[in-house]
């Protein structure tokens, strides 16, 4: 069974409706106990850095995810649940300490790159992910993006895929039993559904 951290925040029911589509069990919860008794764990996320933190946090879910990341099970963040992940987040103005599994902060688009030659912040849409080291993603895969702010992560050897938008990115994480897209296989046609699949396969 796959649980779906809620803390208020996430695109739950779409993530849980690919899954029911895969025919993978899950549970949409804020129990820490079913966390703990979980095959796997989704941390999804929509919206601003430091609220989801102070949720996290108050709601205990922060510990519950980082003990369940360090006992070996799969985890898999999206979106805002990737950044999450890292150690800090530079949105609002504020340095926000992350949940520190992966190293690195989450930035900001540098508007010389992305606003000066005509793209929007947040990038909003759809595009390919290369330069894929994954073994749940794939070369090429077209995938749908919506967010202002972009994982730097400290050690490349963690970082599953990047994109193109202004700048080359970190758009994925994999490190060990960590994995996380900056994407929405959940909302990423096809594409998404196969990611999602090979991520239920790790524990089915």
């Amino acid at each position: 069974m796959i649980a779906i951290v809620d803390y208020k925040m996430g695109n739950l029911a779409s993530v849980q409706k690919a899954l029911t589509y895969l025919k993978v069990e899950s549970v949409i919860t804020s129990s820490i106990e079913i966390i703990k008794s979980a095959d796997a764990v989704i941390l999804p996320g929509v919206g601003a850095y430091i609220p989801a933190m102070k949720a996290l946090n108050e709601s205990g879910l922060a510990d519950a995810v980082k003990d369940f990341a360090k006992s070996g099970k799969p985890v898999l963040g999206i979106c805002l649940g990737m950044q999450l992940l890292l150690d800090s987040s530079e949105e609002g103005g504020e340095i926000t300490e992350g949940l520190g599994l992966i190293p690195g902060k989450v930035t900001k688009f540098p508007s010389e790159e992305t606003i000066d030659k005509g793209l929007k912040v947040p990038q909003m849409g759809w595009n390919s992910l290369v330069d894929v080291n994954s073994s749940i993603l794939r070369e090429g895969d077209y995938v749908y993006f919506v967010h202002s702010y972009y994982c730097d992560c400290s050690n490349p050897e963690d970082v599953a895929a990047y994109a193109e938008y202004g700048i080359k990115y970190p758009c994925a994480i994999e490190k060990g039993n960590i994995f996380a897209t900056q994407f929405h296989p959940e909302k990423s046609g096809e594409a998404g559904i196969q990611i999602l699949q090979r991520f239920a396969e790790k524990v089915l």
